[in-house]
């Protein structure tokens, strides 16, 4: 008689592992449980980053293999990633060999390569969002189209400081758009994400949810 372990295995651990992490939030005589299993959570976490880089690695090493038409883009991505790689390992070993918390050349990654690369990613979809407006305001004219296509007019034009945009009414609409109606719809999100990770958790309490292969 073939019978399945796996299943039944595995989700005793994780509710076991979930309870008893929930339960040292209230109980402090397994306060170091908790502390165990949260340090044991994050090695595995860093452990599972680093084979998600390396499947990446022999994926993109394959495409540059096959010289398809975007090999020279994994061939970047690779140079890319080791050179930070290594720069990372540098800065910790000057940090905890020589004694020197400084990070520099990380910091000059971060501020001088990722910074503008993320900045350029919102000015795209900047553009982009303004480009869809329009779109959906000459495809169908009605009160939400109207609405947002004004909306993402005055956040453009409140967000320059060009001669001509440099109206104090428009700097006026603009702060009360990000402070009010964008703030609440941002903290909106935020419930609704807890609420959900709430939801998931108590689902995989229960047993009802098994994402871990159970």
């Amino acid at each position: 008689m073939n019978i399945k372990l796996k299943a039944p295995i595995s989700t005793a651990i994780a509710i076991g592992v979930g309870i008893v992490v929930l339960a040292g939030y209230f109980i402090p005589s397994i306060t170091n449980i908790r502390f165990i299993l949260l340090r044991t959570g994050l090695v595995l976490a860093a452990v599972a980053l680093l084979v998600g880089i390396i499947n990446l690695l022999t994926v993109h090493i394959k495409k540059m293999g096959s010289e398809g038409e975007n090999s020279g883009y994994s061939l970047i991505l690779i140079i890319t990633l080791l050179v930070t790689l290594a720069v990372g390992i540098i800065d910790m070993l000057q940090t905890y060999l020589a004694g020197q918390p400084n990070f520099q050349m990380t910091n000059w990654v971060f501020t001088y390569i990722q910074l503008p690369i993320e900045t350029s990613m919102l000015a795209v979809t900047a553009v982009s969002l303004t480009y869809a407006a329009a779109n959906i305001l000459r495809k169908r004219m009605d009160l939400f189209s109207i609405t947002f296509f004004f909306v993402i007019l005055l956040v453009l034009l409140g967000s320059f400081s060009v001669p001509p945009a440099n109206i104090p009414f428009l700097h006026v609409v603009h702060d009360w758009i990000i402070r009010v109606p964008a703030l609440g719809g941002a903290r909106g999100l935020l419930l609704g994400i807890a609420l959900g990770t709430i939801t998931t958790g108590i689902r995989i309490l229960m047993g009802t949810d098994r994402p871990y292969g159970g």
